[in-house]
C-alpha cells in the first residue's frame, strides 16, 4: 500500500484531463441508454442524429452530449477519438463538425452498380449476413435501383451453387431469394447438395454462359474456344498418273487404230 501511494501522478492520466467536461453531474434519476455504435463506415450525419435522438430530454446540455459521445463510438471512430486532446473542442458543434469532416469519404465514396457486382460473400458471415450488407449498398446507389433490378444484379453475384437454382426466382421479391439462399446455405453444410468441383464452368447454365463470352474474334469472325482445331496431319501420298484410256459402249476389246481393206482382195 505505501509503494502504491508513493506512485507519483502521470501527467494526462487523471480523470480531470481524460474526460470530458469531468464536472458534470447526470440529472438525478437519468439512466444513460443503449447506443447505437458507429464503427467509421456509414453516414455520419446519421449517426449524429441517431444518437441525438436517444438523447432526447436531455439533449440541449451540450455538456452532456459531449460526454456521453464516446459511448456511441467504436473501432476506428472510437480511436479517432481517443487520439484527440479532450479539450480540443470548445463546444458540441466543434466536435461534430470534425467528426463528420473525418467520416465525410463514406457518404463521397457512393457504391455504383459495377461495385455491387464485385462484392462477394465472405467466409465469416452467413449468406444472411452477406444479403443484409450487399442489400444495404445496394440502396446507397445513386440514382436508386427499382427492386426489380437489385433482384437482377443480386442474382448475377450468386455463387454458382446458389446461382443454377436462384436464377429462376428472377421475379420473386429479394426477400424471397434471401430465403431460398439460406436452405441451399443449409443443403451445402449438410451435404444434401453438392459443391461445384474445381471448375465453375461445369454448372449447366454457368458453362453456357462462360462459353458465350469465352468465344474469341478471329478474322472478324466470333469463333468459340472450344471448337476443336486442325490436327497437324501429312498430306496422303498421291497416286501415280494415268493415262485416261475411252471405254467402248460394246463388250470386247477396243482397237486403237481403226481396220483397212486389203488392197489385194480388191
Amino acid at each position: 500500500m505505501k509503494e502504491l501511494q508513493c506512485t507519483p501522478d502521470v501527467a494526462g492520466l487523471s480523470y480531470a484531463e481524460l474526460c470530458i467536461h469531468p464536472d458534470l453531474n447526470l440529472p438525478e434519476g437519468f439512466k444513460i441508454p443503449k447506443f447505437d455504435t458507429f464503427e467509421g463506415v456509414g453516414n455520419p450525419m446519421e449517426h449524429l442524429r441517431a444518437y441525438c435522438d436517444q438523447l432526447v430530454g436531455v439533449g440541449k446540455d451540450e455538456a452532456l452530449l459531449m460526454r456521453l459521445f464516446s459511448r456511441s463510438l467504436c473501432g476506428e471512430a472510437l480511436e479517432w477519438f481517443t487520439s484527440h486532446e479532450t479539450r480540443q473542442w470548445p463546444s458540441w458543434s466543434a466536435l461534430a463538425k470534425d467528426f463528420i469532416d473525418r467520416f465525410a469519404y463514406n457518404v463521397e465514396i457512393v457504391p455504383d452498380r459495377y461495385s455491387l457486382e464485385k462484392m462477394k460473400q465472405k467466409s465469416t458471415e452467413s449468406y444472411r449476413e452477406f444479403a443484409y450488407r450487399w442489400r444495404k449498398e445496394a440502396a446507397r446507389v445513386r440514382p436508386p435501383m427499382t427492386e426489380k433490378e437489385i433482384v437482377e444484379v443480386f442474382v448475377r453475384v450468386q455463387e454458382p451453387e446458389y446461382y443454377d437454382r436462384i436464377i429462376l426466382l428472377i421475379g420473386a421479391k429479394f426477400a424471397e431469394i434471401v430465403k431460398v439462399g439460406e436452405t441451399i446455405e443449409d443443403g451445402l453444410k449438410s451435404w444434401k447438395i453438392a459443391r461445384m468441383s474445381a471448375s465453375p464452368g461445369s454448372s449447366g447454365l454457368v458453362r453456357k454462359k462462360r462459353e458465350e463470352v469465352a468465344a474469341i474474334s478471329y478474322g472478324g469472325i466470333k469463333v468459340p474456344r472450344n471448337l476443336p482445331r486442325p490436327q497437324n496431319r501429312s498430306n496422303p501420298p498421291s497416286k501415280p498418273h494415268q493415262a485416261y484410256r475411252p471405254q467402248s459402249n460394246h463388250s470386247g476389246h477396243y482397237n486403237a487404230a481403226p481396220t483397212h481393206p486389203d488392197p489385194h482382195i480388191l
